[in-house]
């Protein structure tokens, strides 16, 4: 055991494990996926990598809640309770800097605003999401307000005036109702700047939209990806990126095969996708669809017949039993089945087992300090 270096630790909910070398985290993270394996009678494949980057100031978005008492998040197992402090130790140096500028406008201007009451559902201002992408510093602020409230145009109005003279280049209002726990929304208003931003990842630039998803670790998610090009180094015919969101793999891997097809069911990720596509060259390779993951059995003409690879991005609830049976129906040489949920990466895989055996297995710390781990899988058709 160590001593944790964040003075709120144990009290804030956003970290687990600040108290413990690092080395043992890993070794928790990998053991927990391992063993969920197991729990489903899947064995894994020997020498499980695991990749990892900096234990602290890594994260490149954090949802800070606004309390009288300035930004913070919530306390361990009290979701109405907020603890404060001066800089989050997970969050990477540019969004901390913001912290501290938004905190510097709150207490300047506490006297005119509202804060959300989260017992009471009631008050005006909730959140401040904070993106700070790691490489393009490519920085943007969305300040969640209450829809509901009758004081939401007078927020707006302080807004306007902290971004007239803040340096952040992207600065947005959301609304959401009182009565919902949400950060990003599709109600929002751009006070300067863009609605879109941006990361870099070697060669790639991709576009993704504020209120959208985007990983929050870009040195360990470059890792991730280099990693999924290494397996695909032979290519195919044939690729679909499913849950692809603003085609991050797709794109990435699309030099090794003859064509790409990258999938998602989000307007605001099928925007950015198509975007990247032009801002990387690639719009004569791959096409975006706007589908949902358990209607793709609309799309299995592209695939038959052709030596194809699938990889896998789902969310934490894992694949749907129409896109399994798609999977099964198609039977696609090669799977990459990115997974931020052990358990639901064991039960796919047991879905799966009839047809395709785990070949290789790794491990990527992408949340340092808290219980979440990613892993990437490898299923070989039998």
């Amino acid at each position: 055991m160590r001593q944790a270096i964040c003075p709120v630790f144990g009290k804030c909910g956003g970290c687990a494990y600040q108290d413990m070398e690092y080395d043992q985290q890993l070794a928790i993270k990998k053991k927990e996926v391992l063993d969920r394996l197991y729990m489903h009678h899947i064995e894994p494949p020997s020498n499980v990598k695991i990749f990892y980057k900096n234990e602290y100031f890594y994260r490149s978005r954090m949802d800070f809640i606004f309390s009288d008492n300035g930004l913070g998040m919530r306390e361990k197992g009290k979701f109405a309770k907020v603890v404060n402090f001066e800089k989050c130790y997970i969050s990477n140096d540019g969004i901390n800097g913001i912290f501290t500028e938004v905190n510097s406008w709150f207490f300047a201007n506490k006297e005119k605003i509202d804060v959300f009451k989260n017992r009471e559902n009631k008050g005006t201002l909730r959140y401040a999401v904070i993106r700070n992408p790691y490489f393009s510093k490519e920085a943007s602020i969305t300040f969640i307000l209450n829809k509901d409230s009758e004081k939401a145009d007078g927020h707006k109005a302080l807004i306007k005036d902290f971004a007239a003279g803040s340096k952040v280049k992207n600065i947005l209002a959301g609304l959401v109702k009182h009565n919902t726990d949400q950060s990003a929304t599709e109600d929002y208003e751009v006070i300067k700047g863009s609605d879109i931003i941006y990361e870099t990842m070697q060669e790639m630039k991709y576009y993704f939209h504020t209120q959208g998803f985007f990983q929050n670790n870009s040195p360990v998610s470059l890792d991730m990806l280099y990693y999924i090009r290494e397996k695909l180094r032979d290519g195919g015919d044939t690729l679909l990126d499913l849950f692809g969101g603003i085609g991050t793999f797709g794109i990435f891997l699309s030099d090794a095969f003859k064509e790409t097809h990258t999938v998602d069911n989000n307007r605001l990720n099928i925007i950015c996708a198509r975007k990247n596509l032009d801002e990387n060259r690639v719009s004569d390779k791959v096409r975006v669809h706007e589908i949902d993951a358990e209607d793709i059995g609309q799309l299995n003409y592209l695939f038959f017949n052709k030596k194809s690879v699938f990889v896998l991005d789902p969310p934490r609830v894992g694949l749907h039993k129409k896109t399994t049976a798609f999977i099964t129906e198609v039977k696609p040489g090669t799977i990459i089945y990115v997974s931020c949920n052990p358990e639901q990466l064991a039960k796919d895989a047991e879905a799966l087992r009839e047809y395709y055996e785990m070949k290789d297995l790794a491990v990527f710390d992408m949340f340092p300090q808290t219980k979440h781990v990613e892993s990437v899988a490898t299923f070989e058709l039998k």
